[in-house]
């Protein structure tokens, strides 16, 4: 390491000094008589010197002379100590993987807050001279910068621990992004990772690594797809996968319709809930709500479809209402079978609970607590018993062939309660 540092100082002294072949006048200087240490080695010391058309040209020259040489430095030592740099330079024994090496050494020690501190305020020594040569003027100036073999190691020590904070983070990095479920910090991890990867050489395998978790992370933001949890009319909840991977965004998606108006999209956890009103809309299998997401990668869209009558429901008589069976004691029966055929408009689940059987003036036949369930659009079959006893000659269709009555029903869906009423119903007895 003396070595070395001994030839980063010597490296002062074989600089261009002015030739004494042409007419050299110092017109002007900082001091009356140069001071020793000018062009010369002093231990723990940096000396320099730069000219320029001015003055501050030539002092920002000999700052920037400084740090080239300290930077050197650094990354002699570090190519020098590093079993990585000798494995490889043995492996590829070329000099292009030698400049590499030392190019992005030299670019990471720059960022090393020491050098970044390099001014003149931390200047040992200075001198310059304003000097005519021929017919030009120019200046020159000296630096005499305290560096000393122990600030050499420790830049050394934290050059290295700089490095293996590279490499923590890295593997910090990878680790977490079989975990990760949240879309944006999904793409953060890949800025990070490309910052990771932009700084290591080519043959550096950390390099590699890290580009490897850059192309896995963009390509699960580039397959995601959208889940439906539920698609009721007015609502659609969705949630986004990655995979079997349920994952979240904090980006709204962009919501359209055909025909509906949207009232809100907001994040509820990790679900995404729409809410709209459709009372412009007309009934049509095309009725639709489109949900796009987007990120810097990819997108996915799903269409969820929506029947405005999928909440209605209402249903009707157009059969004969049949009565039959029952035990039979002569003049009145028990037990009676009731049919009912029915028929729904839509498909909403509907329960009967109630049903009101009027012959003429007779007290009503009245059978409740039924709670039977329907489903679907079209015929259904109502089959019930009565429980009361029923005069034969009284509840017959030989006396009333037609009857009055009503079924109250409800929807499954909304509880919403609808009674459809029966006028001149026709009816038949089994006795």
């Amino acid at each position: 390491m003396k070595k070395l540092l001994l030839f980063a100082l010597l490296g002062s002294l074989l600089l261009p000094i002015q030739s004494f072949s042409q007419k050299r006048k110092v017109k002007e200087s900082s001091e009356k008589k140069q001071p020793e240490w000018v062009n010369g080695l002093v231990k723990d010391y940096i000396i320099v010197v730069s000219s320029g058309q001015t003055l501050e040209d030539a002092q920002q020259k000999c700052l920037a002379k400084v740090k080239e040489q300290i930077i050197s430095s650094v990354a002699e030592n570090i190519q020098t100590s590093s079993q990585y740099f000798r494995s490889e330079n043995i492996q590829n024994n070329n000099s292009q993987f030698t400049e590499n090496f030392q190019t992005a050494t030299k670019t990471r020690a720059a960022d090393i807050p020491f050098i970044k501190g390099i001014s003149l305020t931390n200047v040992a020594a200075y001198y310059w001279e304003k000097v005519e040569e021929g017919d030009a003027l120019k200046f020159y100036y000296h630096i005499k910068y305290p560096f000393s073999q122990a600030q050499l190691k420790a830049l050394i020590i934290e050059f290295e621990k700089a490095d293996k904070a590279l490499t923590e983070q890295l593997e910090g990095l990878l680790a977490k992004i079989d975990e990760l479920t949240n879309m944006e910090e999904m793409g953060q991890t890949v800025k990070e990772l490309e910052a990771l990867a932009n700084g290591f050489i080519d043959v550096d395998p950390r390099k590699d690594k890290a580009n490897v978790g850059i192309a896995k992370l963009k390509e699960m933001l580039k397959n995601f797809s959208i889940e439906t949890v539920n698609n009721t009319l007015g609502e659609v909840r969705m949630t986004l996968k990655i995979g079997e991977k349920t994952v979240n965004t904090s980006k709204k998606p962009k919501v359209r319709s055909n025909c509906a108006k949207i009232t809100d999209v907001r994040a509820k956890g990790n679900e995404w809930v729409v809410t709209y009103t459709y009372d412009e809309c007309y009934e049509d299998p095309a009725n639709s709500i489109v949900a796009e997401f987007l990120n810097s990668y990819g997108k996915a869209t799903s269409t969820f479809y929506f029947n405005i009558n999928s909440d209605k429901i209402d249903i009707f008589v157009n059969d004969d209402i049949n009565l039959t069976g029952g035990s039979d004691s002569g003049t009145e029966v028990s037990g009676v079978k009731c049919h009912i055929s029915l028929t729904s408009k839509y498909a909403t689940p509907f329960m009967i609970e109630k049903v009101i059987l009027n012959f003429g003036n007779e007290a009503p036949i009245i059978i409740e607590n039924l709670n039977l369930q329907f489903t679907g659009e079209g015929k259904h079959d109502l089959d019930f018993t009565i429980d009361q006893n029923l005069l034969k000659e009284t509840y017959s269709s030989k006396k009333y062939g037609m009857i009055k009555g009503s079924i109250q029903y409800k929807s499954v869906k909304t509880g919403e309660t609808s009674i459809y009423k029966m006028y001149n119903q026709d009816i038949t007895t089994s006795w």
